[in-house]
Parts: C-alpha cells; sequence; structure tokens
C-alpha cells in the first residue's frame, strides 16, 4: 500500500514526536553515572565529545529527510538506507560512550534489533527511520 504524499505529510510529525529528537548518545551522556570513577576518564570525556556529531546528524536527517524524499519523487529506499546507517553507527557510539563511561552499553544483537526495528517503522511508515 503506498501513502499520499499527504498520508506522509501527516504522519511524519506524528513519528517524531514519538521517537524523540535526541540521539541515542545524546540520550546516553544524559543517563551516565557522573559519580563512577570512569566518567572522569579521558576515554570517557573523549566519547561524550564525539557523541555530538551525531546530534547535529540527528536534526540535520530531520529536516532534510522528508524534503529529500519529496524532491526525489518519492525514492524512499536510498534516504532510508542512509537514516539506518546513521542510526546503527550513532547506537554503536553510544554503547561504546556507555561503555568506557562505566555503564554497560548494548550488545550488538541488541543495537542490530533496534535499528531493524527503527528501519521496518520507517518503511512501514513510508518515511525515514531517523
Amino acid at each position: 500500500m503506498r501513502f499520499s504524499l499527504t498520508h506522509r505529510l501527516l504522519v511524519f510529525p506524528l513519528l517524531l514526536s514519538l521517537s524523540g529528537c535526541a540521539s541515542q548518545s545524546e540520550l546516553t551522556a544524559i543517563r551516565l553515572d557522573k559519580s563512577h570513577p570512569q566518567y572522569a576518564s579521558r576515554e570517557c570525556r573523549n566519547s561524550i565529545s564525539a557523541g555530538e556529531v551525531h546530534k547535529d546528524l540527528k536534526t540535520a536527517t530531520m529536516v532534510a529527510s522528508p524534503a529529500l524524499v519529496l524532491l526525489s519523487g518519492g525514492l524512499l529506499l536510498p534516504i532510508l538506507a542512509m537514516n539506518t546507517g546513521l542510526d546503527a553507527a550513532d547506537r554503536v557510539d553510544a554503547s561504546d560512550m556507555a561503555n568506557r563511561c562505566g555503564s554497560r552499553g548494548q550488545t550488538s544483537s541488541e543495537i542490530a534489533s533496534d535499528v531493524a526495528i527503527g528501519a521496518a517503522l520507517g518503511a512501514a511508515a513510508g518515511l525515514p527511520a531517523k
């Protein structure tokens, strides 16, 4: 079933409100135990700093993806693939950050599952996953 442009434009804000606007790296940095000894380590601080790029990428893709789908005449697959790749990279970096800062990061299978769910939701809605 193909969604009309009107449906896509109506569903997109709803999905954004459900998914939130924060990257996984940003959410992980917020949830870190600041009293943990590893939090003060150079590796942890570097991971937190490196995670900032995902915040900017998430904001950019939330704005650019719908526009690219419209400008491309509805070519969803390349945009969905790009956003899925960015989501996977964000989740891997967030997991690495958690591990370096004294928390438990996600396993590879947990990351793969979350990325697959996001991509499936994006494909089902006819919108980018990220």
